[in-house]
């Protein structure tokens, strides 16, 4: 067999081995808030966030019930974890509060501690490489070209090229 071993996959994720009340084997989890919390107490975590991000839209249960073509009981339940739904229905949830996937589960992610340095350095670039984009998409066309080709001349393989030539060119 290919790639990691269960182990060595469980190692590199940074996963930590659960007994779950309800499974009789073991499964793995990341730590969320500093600790492992069981998958009930993630069910409610959800529920919970679907109620507050509707009510800081100010929406009601009934109207969200009918934009997602259930029974107004149905999606109370939902959000007191009484019902699961199906990924599906959550994304359809998602287009009807208005909120992408990742800025619904964002605030999950955020209490995660790093697990280790290497992975801390690569989300902070991440993080970076986010947040630049953002300001890039506001540019107009003109300021957008600049930065591209002080991007480009600060690309090592183009300074190097550069440098084969004799002068570094000057961005413009």
């Amino acid at each position: 067999m290919a790639g990691f071993g269960l182990e060595q996959w469980v190692g590199h994720l940074g996963l930590e081995r659960v007994d779950d009340p309800n499974k009789d084997h073991p499964i793995y989890r990341k730590r969320l808030d500093g600790k492992i919390i069981d998958l009930k107490e993630l069910d409610q975590l959800v529920a919970q966030r679907l109620r507050h991000l509707r009510n800081d839209r100010q929406i009601a249960q009934a109207k969200v019930a009918t934009l997602l073509g259930v029974k107004e009981a149905t999606y109370a339940r939902y959000e007191n974890a009484s019902s699961l739904m199906t990924v599906g229905r959550l994304l359809h949830v998602f287009e009807v509060l208005d909120i992408t996937p990742e800025e619904f589960f964002d605030p999950f992610i955020k209490e995660r501690p790093p697990q280790s340095e290497g992975n801390s350095q690569e989300a902070e670039r991440n993080k970076l490489m986010e947040e630049t984009v953002g300001h890039l998409q506001k540019l107009d066309e003109t300021a957008l070209k600049m930065v591209h080709d002080l991007v480009l001349a600060m690309e090592p393989r183009t300074i190097e090229k550069q440098k084969g030539n004799g002068a570094a060119k000057a961005a413009p």
